[in-house]
């Protein structure tokens, strides 16, 4: 039975009971920051499990893609090295939702995998909580008899969705793979670690609670959750001992065979480096198809992971060059009618992929020869331990995860100073805190706790309102008034002004007494329900408990929120000229522009992004209107809401439409018809990180400045090169040409004058040992120039040791060059190197050639230093 049948046998089997077939969720979890990925088909319920979220069904079957790696999934070292260890994989499941419990799971779970798929019986054995005496009873009558029902303790049988929540039983199905399999002893049973007795299918009994105390008391409807791992039971209904050898990975195999000339089976080095890529490119493409790339952190660290350790592995077995993003096509084959976003992202994928390859194959040369180089020191010492910084060095100069360094290590039987590393990975966070801290708002200080009333927010509405003065504060300190220039912090009981927050600058305003005008400077969200005002009292005073008349100022406000909405329309356009792969990874709305970072892999070109441009003012010129709805944020998710995987949103979410092509989770304000934005103009578009661009733009009035800025330009470069504004373009040509003439004429004189210069040199040369040293200055020269230099040196004198020297500003470089030859005896790399040690700079090279720098000011002195040249040791 293939892997598709068994997919699609088990979804129909347990729809035609009841369940409703729910499609596999992101592998990014939705509003959960305890988890890096999708681990398990019960994730997308999670909230219905836990009695915050309701379905119109009670039933549910899927099969979810999953990924274990990273937190407290770390052990992708082992992935490769057994049979069953997997980065990705597909979990068959079904569920009951307070529906019915053991005994129809059970014999759902028995009919399944005795009728539906033909398993022996006699090859099944279970296991069971060993307080579970009704699940042992349940399966009796099944017809398992008691030599195959095991009692195991918690840590087996025992289920919990954390340190508080719903937990239960559990009951696992296991199956007899036969005496050849595993260790093979007599006494070899489902307790033990081998490969013979597998788990197949691990049924969760939800009927219990779990409070912060430790009590435990029955859920008033308990639930069921199963997980069947599909590629376990397509080895068995295969006929195979391990999942590798599977239909689910087999074609990537044979496609790795090829492109290495290896075969799977012969050796098991190049059977784990075999199935290492296997899994890992199958583990890549769904994580990128998902819309994460690769990043230093967080989920985008374990993509990077798993993408590096494919390619050090596939270096074990002799491919060299970029080939796992056309292995992603593969993967494609096999699933993209399963998992259609990955046919539809294929494109995106694949060039995440190789630019992650691109930039991986460069450090991976370095790092490796670093590494190298300190193990060979250590081992020929006698040594252990690799030094924590150096396992830093790796980690942030050359991107090597601390596994892939760890990994290294035990191969080479070497340990890594973690401590050290540790340490080091410490003092950087510490400097980067200071960094932010010293950028951080002073003001804000104050424990606000106390505040027993909540600030109702009316801004989305209004823009003016009563409020009364709940808390003043001055320095942080609360008091009774602020007096005339003093500033200070307000708390009202209700505001029209916009806190800070979702990536929007606050609102700026007046709040007016009979007393006193107050400036509002910014505001910003304490907590959920407190907003507080940077004020300046420009007249008079305020005091506590007085009633203030809340102004914003209309025009600001309007600037920002015409930027605002104008987000939601270039992440639309984005969206649709770049594929669905790009997500908001952060923005800034301010009242004279806007910044946009998102998920892409390369840059924009200048076709694409006219269109985008193009796209926005369209909908602008539309008129299409601008709809807030409120609803809960399970439903929202479900109509099809953007909503940004790290921000946290409440049970009732916020959601601004915009015709029906755009729907985003948003608490920031907005006009009311995209005509109000009046026009919007991209003014730059760059790279941010690694797989994250930032686009800057402007709308309104403010685009309306550039517009004119640029046409003025425009025509004062009309004025001074004195042609019109449509020969600009062909004048610009000419003149271009017309200076690479120039400087190519100046080259030649250049290198004419440096050439006599170079005969001179020559002729002042010294011998030292058989070799003649030949020192050239040239002013203000580009570091090919000097070789070049270096070249006409040892062309025009046999056996010679050139040193070419130039100053740019307070930078002096030196290129020091010896001739085909005298490799042997002189070694240019180490001739720079004590050069620039001397004259307080680096330096170093191949036996040929180097280059070094040092202060501009010594180069003179550093390459006509004949003392030093003299008393270097420059033999190998």
């Amino acid at each position: 039975m293939t892997s598709k049948e068994i997919r699609s046998k088990f979804l129909r089997y347990f729809e035609s009971n009841g369940h409703t077939i729910c499609e596999s969720s992101s592998l990014v979890p939705y509003d959960d920051p305890s988890l890096l990925f999708v681990n398990a088909g019960m994730v997308q319920f999670k909230g219905v499990f836990l009695g915050i979220e309701t379905r119109p069904y009670l039933r549910a079957v899927s099969c979810q893609k999953c990924v274990r790696a990273g937190g407290k999934h770390n052990d992708l070292e082992n992935v490769g090295k057994t049979l069953r260890h997997h980065t990705f994989f597909e979990m068959l499941g079904n569920f009951s939702f307070g529906d019915y419990f053991k005994k129809e799971a059970i014999a759902y779970a028995w009919e399944f995998v005795t009728k539906e798929l033909d398993l022996e019986k006699e090859r099944i054995c279970i296991t069971v909580f060993k307080e579970d005496e009704e699940a042992e009873i349940i399966w009796k009558g099944m017809g398992i008899p008691s030599d195959r029902i095991f009692k195991l303790g918690e840590k087996d049988n025992f289920w919990s969705m954390g340190d508080e929540g719903p937990c239960g039983p559990c009951s696992e199905i296991h199956y007899d793979m036969g005496k050849n399999v595993g260790c093979r002893r007599p006494n070899c049973g489902v307790t033990c670690d081998c490969d013979r007795f597998l788990e197949v299918w691990n049924l969760v009994f939800m009927q219990w609670e779990r409070k912060k105390n430790g009590e435990i008391k029955p859920l008033p409807k308990p639930s069921i959750d199963t997980g069947m791992g599909l590629e376990r039971i397509s080895a068995i209904m295969q006929g195979k001992i391990g999942n590798y050898d599977t239909d689910l990975f087999s074609p990537i195999i044979a496609k790795v065979e090829e492109i290495s000339g290896r075969r799977y089976g012969q050796d098991e080095e190049t059977d784990i480096a075999i199935r290492v890529i296997a899994d890992h490119i199958r583990g890549a493409t769904f994580i990128i198809g998902d819309g994460i790339l690769p990043e230093r952190e967080g989920r985008g660290y374990v993509l990077r992971r798993i993408i590096r350790r494919a390619m050090r592995y596939a270096r074990k077995i002799g491919i060299d060059g970029n080939f796992l993003y056309s292995l992603s096509g593969v993967v494609v084959d096999l699933m993209g009618d399963i998992y259609p976003e990955i046919k539809q992202n294929h494109p995106h994928i694949a060039m995440v992929i190789k630019a992650e390859e691109d930039r991986f194959r460069e450090t991976l040369t370095f790092g490796t020869k670093l590494y190298e180089e300190v193990s060979e020191s250590i081992k020929k010492t006698g040594g252990k331990i690799i030094p924590g910084d150096i396992v830093y060095k790796l980690y942030d100069t050359y991107g090597f995860p601390l596994d892939l360094t760890m990994e290294m290590a035990k191969e080479d039987g070497l340990e890594l100073d973690l401590e050290g590393f540790n340490r080091s990975l410490f003092e950087q966070k510490e400097r980067s805190k200071e960094i932010a801290k010293a950028k951080k708002e002073t003001i804000y200080r104050y424990d606000y706790s106390g505040i027993k009333e909540p600030t109702v927010f009316v801004g989305y509405d209004r823009l003016e309102c009563p409020a009364k003065i709940l808390m003043v504060l001055k320095d942080s300190i609360p008091c009774e008034e602020l007096k005339e220039k003093e500033e200070g912090e307000i708390i009202l009981d209700g505001t029209p002004f916009y806190a800070e927050g979702g990536g929007q600058v606050h609102d700026e305003g007046t709040l007016k007494t009979e007393n006193g005008i107050v400036k509002v400077t910014h505001v910003k969200r304490i907590f959920q329900d407190v907003i507080v005002h940077r004020v300046r009292v420009e007249r008079g005073f305020v005091r506590k408990g007085e009633i203030v008349s809340a102004a914003v100022d209309p025009l600001r406000r309007r600037d920002v929120s015409r930027n605002h909405t104008a987000t939601h329309l270039l992440h639309y356009a984005l969206r649709t000229v770049l594929g669905d792969h790009v997500r908001q990874k952060g923005s800034l709305v301010e009242k004279e522009r806007l910044r946009f970072d998102f998920a892409h892999y390369k840059a924009i070109d200048p076709h694409e992004l006219w269109k985008v441009e193009e796209i926005v003012n369209e909908k602008i010129m539309e008129c299409e209107d601008v709809k807030i709805e409120i609803k809960p944020k399970e439903e929202a998710i479900r109509s099809g809401a953007i909503a940004l995987f790290e921000e946290k949103y409440g049970q009732i979410v916020r959601v601004v439409k915009i015709g029906d092509f755009s729907a985003e989770l948003c608490g920031g304000t907005h006009v009311k018809n995209t005509g109000e934005i009046g026009s919007f103009m991209i003014l730059s578009e760059s790279a941010l990180a690694s797989g994250v661009r930032r686009i800057e733009a402007t709308t309104g009035r403010y685009a309306l400045y550039h517009s004119r800025k640029d046409r003025e330009t425009m025509r004062e470069i009309s004025s001074i090169l004195g042609v019109e504004k449509q020969k600009l373009m062909e004048r610009i040509q000419e003149l271009t040409t017309a200076l690479k003439e120039k400087e190519k004429q100046i080259e030649t004189l250049k290198e004419a004058i440096v050439s006599q210069r170079v005969d001179e040199a020559i002729k002042e040369g010294y011998e030292i040992d058989g070799a003649k040293v030949v020192s050239v200055f040239v002013e203000d020269g580009e570091v090919e120039f000097l070789r070049k230099v270096s070249d006409m040196i040892r062309e025009r004198s046999k056996n010679a040791i050139a040193i070419v020297g130039t100053r740019k500003e307070d930078r002096g470089i030196i290129v020091v060059a010896v001739s085909r030859g005298l490799e042997n005896r002189y070694n240019a790399g180490e001739i720079v190197k004590k050069i620039a040690e001397k004259y307080g700079g680096r330096g170093g090279g191949s036996p040929n050639l180097a280059q070094g720098g040092i202060p501009g000011d010594r180069v003179k002195n550093a390459i006509k230093d004949k003392t030093l040249l003299e008393s270097i040791q420059m033999r190998n």
